[in-house]
């Protein structure tokens, strides 16, 4: 739209060159067409100069008017960064809020779900018990009944407490091996041959108890270098007649037998000592200590392990614990709770004895699991054998965007070592680097006086050797009960809170 004073200077650039027409003409004795071609230069001069001075006014004044919009825009970007930082500083401080108010109780909701399967679990197996005492004991008990009646009669009858979380776990233990079959031996090791299950349970007893056990190490070194990177214990019982019993041969013997918390508590306290040894030489090696699951699951163990590690922060970094596949997925509430302790004293674990790659990562990475040691077999293998979800390629990378090395045991020959490094596989275990060697003699004698107070506190109340067990039991299931509860009662430890103090103060 055309303002005011463009009209003006119109007419004043027709005047002008009017003007100059007419004084050209009269003046200059111009001719009348010469003169008028020179008023329409001088008019067309002064509109060509008119126009161009006006676009550069208008540019300038574009030009400022973009400097300050870029101005704005930056003022209002950097208002909206501090914005966002600020919601995302309250969003922060909200869900730290929330997960501070909202841990606890689905901590207590998920011991309390856990406790109340193990409730309902052991009382199955107690009615079960009941059933098949009081059918198999009927018939022998006819003949006293009459002369047991009246001093059953004349007895005050009282209801026992509630036993408490501990007794009946291991309750539920003892009943379970009650239940198996002690004189089958098609499921022994071939070490065992010849013997009942009874008899092998016996010798490894008698080789624990006597500590007739050696201590082998084996390395965990790094590909391609073949740098050793960390040690993995291993523990050869035996026997009183000389035969050495290898940790697939008494494992699931002593495990269903009870006898392996004692065990992993003396081979746990020589690994601390082993570990301080080789940390004095190398801060970047460490060591894999294996422990059961029913040494975790055992309430001293747990304890001691505890307050024994507690006091050894100092190599946290550099040793390991190590647990089966099938220990990692029968752990229950408490279980997870007793690493979550460990975690936060800095202690790491391990993942052996793997049997298929059905593995969540994510979940072993909030355990506290940093290593995972997989055999060569399976990492060759094919991929539908394996179960995995992913190519057995990808797995050693998808492992570490979690924090969790991937080890592979049982390297034998070169061909698998070629294989491996295909897959981008970092570490590995096997006879082809080097054999398990046993532990130096001065080594043992030095960790003996670490190792002895261990195994005190940590060798489950609830176990008798054969050679002590008492001929006569109780006869009812409640007496049993009682009996245990009164043979692991444990004194009262100071601190806690919740569910779990509660269960530590009725134990």
């Amino acid at each position: 739209m055309a303002r005011p004073g463009s009209y003006l200077i119109a007419l004043c650039m027709v005047a002008i060159a009017a003007s100059a027409s007419v004084l050209a003409f009269t003046v200059a004795a111009v001719e009348a067409g010469t003169a008028a071609v020179v008023g329409l230069g001088v008019l067309l001069a002064m509109v060509i100069g008119h126009f161009g001075g006006q676009i550069g006014a208008d540019r300038a004044a574009t030009e400022t008017r973009l400097v300050d919009l870029a101005r704005t825009s930056g003022e209002t970007t950097r208002g909206l960064a501090e914005l966002t930082q600020r919601i995302e500083r309250f969003e922060a401080m909200a869900l730290d809020r929330a997960r501070a108010v909202a841990d606890p109780i689905a901590e207590e909701v998920g011991e309390l779900g856990a406790l109340v399967k193990q409730f309902a679990e052991t009382l199955q197996i107690h009615e079960e018990a009941i059933l098949q005492v009081t059918s198999q004991g009927a018939v022998a008990a006819a003949p006293a009944a009459p002369a047991t009646a009246p001093v059953a009669a004349s007895a005050p009858r009282e209801t026992p407490p509630p036993p408490p979380v501990q007794v009946l776990q291991r309750q539920a233990a003892q009943l379970r091996r009650q239940v198996e079959p002690r004189s089958a031996t098609a499921d022994l090791p071939e070490v065992f041959e010849g013997m009942t299950r009874a008899d092998a349970i016996t010798a490894i007893d008698e080789a624990i108890s006597a500590k007739r056990y050696e201590l082998f190490l084996q390395p965990i070194v790094t590909l391609p270098q073949r740098k050793v990177r960390s040690y993995q214990a291993s523990v050869r019982l035996r026997t009183a007649e000389g035969q050495v019993l290898l940790p697939q041969d008494y494992r699931s013997l002593a495990d269903d037998a009870g006898l392996m918390p004692g065990l992993d508590a003396e081979v746990l306290g020589r690994c601390v000592q082993i570990v301080r040894r080789l940390t004095a030489r190398n801060r970047d090696v460490g060591l894999v200590c294996d422990v059961s699951g029913s040494a975790l699951a055992d309430a001293a163990f747990a304890t001691e392990l505890i307050a024994s590690l507690e006091a050894s922060r100092a190599i946290a970094g550099s040793l390991v614990l190590g647990f089966t596949q099938a220990t990692v997925r029968a752990m229950s509430a408490l279980d997870v709770e007793t690493l979550r302790s460990l975690t936060d004293k800095g202690f790491r674990f391990a993942m052996d004895g793997v049997r298929d790659l059905r593995i969540e990562p994510r979940d072993l990475a909030d355990k506290g699991f940093r290593l995972i040691k997989v055999p060569a077999s399976l990492m060759i293998a094919r991929s539908a054998e394996t179960g995995a979800a992913i190519h057995v390629a990808d797995l050693a990378g998808l492992f570490l965007r979690y924090g969790i090395d991937l080890v592979v045991e049982d390297v034998e020959t070169e061909a698998v070592v070629v294989d491996l490094l295909d897959y981008d596989v970092k570490l590995a275990q096997g006879s082809l680097f080097s054999l398990p060697r046993p532990v130096r003699a001065e080594v043992m004698s030095a960790a003996e006086p670490a190792a002895a107070a261990p195994v005190a506190a940590a060798t489950p109340a609830g176990r008798a050797r054969p050679d002590q067990r008492p001929e006569a039991r109780p006869q009812t299931l409640g007496a049993a009960v009682l009996a245990q509860a009164a043979a692991t009662r444990e004194p009262r430890r100071p601190g806690g809170s919740g569910l779990r103090a509660l269960i530590r103060d009725r134990t």
